[in-house]
């Protein structure tokens, strides 16, 4: 069934109705028809039933469960009014009397209530484990940068001492060539150690590092770019 039949029969299902409320009635499920647009056309259909339910409802609103007319205007309700209201790809039930979301309403500010009164209890644990988050991440850094100084500080050191001992090494030569040779090696060891050190401090500070920057950044802006997108 497409919206075309759908229409043509509740049309012959209404003609007992006044000839008022059955155009207004048609009007209302041809607008409906047109706001949800016709790539939607079968979920309407699907989602407001037969002609012939959809008619019981408007007729049941016109007349009530007694079979009495309403009289004057005021006492007539929306037609259709257990048809379904249609927001983007679901449907969802519309209140009995057309003024909102009824029950769904009270459900959604309740959970509101809920929410925020869950996220006050809460405030207190969720303070400190950003607080440890937080503090997590200072020390992380703090350790980071303090083993860079550590072995820049380290690499200097060793450096000197080789030199030292070089130098001391070339003085013993001459009347201590067993010290010359220890203090010689004891030399080239610490510079070999520095050397190690001086690149770990390149590496960690030159490279390293900027890289864990660029990586920290280019997080920070995919998150907040699929945030706002």
């Amino acid at each position: 069934m497409n919206r075309a039949e759908f229409m043509r029969q509740l049309e012959i299902l209404l003609q007992n109705i006044p000839p008022a409320e059955r155009e207004e009635a048609l009007q209302y499920y041809n607008d409906y028809f047109n706001d949800a647009g016709p790539e939607n056309e079968q979920t309407v259909i699907s989602a407001l039933g037969t002609p012939a339910r959809v008619a019981e409802n408007i007729k049941r609103d016109l007349y009530g469960n007694g079979g009495e007319e309403f009289a004057g205007e005021q006492s007539r309700v929306a037609p259709g009014a257990q048809m379904i209201k249609y927001q983007g790809d679901l449907p969802k039930e519309k209140d009995s009397r057309g003024g909102g979301d009824g029950e769904d309403g009270k459900l959604s500010t309740g959970m509101v209530v809920l929410i925020v009164v869950l996220c006050v209890v809460a405030s207190p644990a969720l303070f400190g484990l950003a607080s440890g988050l937080l503090g997590l991440l200072a020390g992380a850094a703090a350790a980071w940068f303090g083993a860079i100084l550590g072995f820049g500080v380290a690499a200097v050191v060793l450096l000197v001492v080789m030199l030292a001992l070089l130098v001391s090494g070339f003085v013993c030569m001459f009347y201590a060539p067993v010290i010359s040779m220890l203090l010689l090696g004891a030399g080239l060891l610490c510079g070999g150690l520095g050397l190690l050190f001086l690149i770990l401090t390149v590496a960690m500070a030159g490279i390293a590092t900027p890289g864990i920057i660029r990586g920290i950044v280019r997080l920070w802006h995919s998150v907040f770019k699929k945030r706002y997108a």
